[in-house]
């Protein structure tokens, strides 16, 4: 085995390694950018800066968590490219008078072989110096693990690794038909590693997005982001997406995240909200998801 290969520079490589994979090499990097998190957001696209207002805000903008008007537990599971890896995430919520806070755990992998797990404490404040205006900050711990790799008895594994790192967030709302918000994820822009002889450990980057939303007639959303690809400046996507709520009750989705088309609903009552999501993936596969939120 060449030196390249024994340094297993991602999780999804190894997943290859054990024949249960489906992505690409250049595509498989252990940088925890999972975009997959929570039905609503995944089906309008990935556009949710600006929108984020329940649990999703703790991964998505912490600014939003000022938005939550009651205490909110999610838990979501995504099945992705019809195999065996699953994206799993569970969010809290809670507001308060003066501080918001909120709390998350995400996964990424297969049981026993991979896995990417991030830890979010969020917490959350109206800005006394401008009206409509949050802010928000979430610490991370990010955790990588590859039990399967032990058969491979290489004496360079690490047997995981672990570092940290911060979300920065801010939400402009004012009460009217449209809102703004940004956020500058992995701030810090850690590095992990699997193999100690790794010269060139796998970074999780630092990215930055802004987004816009805009209420028509109290039915009809649209939202759309600017985000930034491993934080250059020079790589830029725009995600958008749009849903329609019938009595309050329905909604219907659709948006496009890099090219991918997304599908999704949503049906609530006064204590649950359920969520449904899909993005097309013809390469490999489409990603299926479904997210239960009860709140007080």
């Amino acid at each position: 085995m060449t030196k390249r290969s024994t340094r297993f520079p991602a999780g999804t490589c190894l997943l290859l390694w054990a024949a249960l994979a489906v992505l690409s090499p250049p595509a498989a990097r252990a940088d925890f950018k999972q975009q997959h998190i929570g039905a609503r957001p995944m089906a309008l696209g990935s556009a949710y800066v600006a929108l984020a207002d329940d649990a999703n805000a703790v991964y998505w903008n912490p600014a939003g968590l000022t938005r939550l008007a009651t205490p909110m537990i999610m838990g979501t599971r995504t099945r992705l490219f019809t195999s065996d890896i699953n994206n799993d995430y569970v969010a809290v919520g809670v507001p308060g008078r003066l501080l918001s806070f909120g709390a998350s755990w995400v996964r990424l992998g297969i049981d026993n072989i991979y896995s990417e797990d991030t830890i979010n404490l969020a917490v959350a404040a109206k800005a006394p110096w401008l009206k409509g205006l949050s802010v928000g900050i979430a610490g991370k711990l990010f955790l990588l693990d590859a039990p399967g790799y032990v058969q491979y008895d290489d004496p360079n594994y690490l047997g995981g690794d672990h570092d940290f790192s911060f979300d920065l967030g801010w939400l402009y709302d004012k009460g009217g038909n449209w809102t703004l918000g940004g956020t500058f994820y992995n701030v810090l822009s850690p590095k992990l590693q699997l193999i100690s002889t790794t010269t060139d450990p796998d970074p999780v980057y630092s990215e930055w997005v802004l987004g816009g939303s805009y209420l028509f007639r109290e039915t009809l959303l649209a939202t759309a982001d600017l985000r930034s690809r491993e934080g250059e400046l020079n790589n830029m996507v725009i995600n958008w997406g749009a849903e329609i709520w019938f009595f309050n009750t329905l909604a219907l989705r659709a948006g496009m995240a890099e090219g991918k088309v997304t599908l999704g609903a949503g049906l609530q009552d006064a204590h649950w909200r359920l969520g449904l999501a899909l993005e097309t993936n013809n390469k490999l596969g489409d990603i299926y998801e479904i997210s239960f939120t009860l709140r007080k």
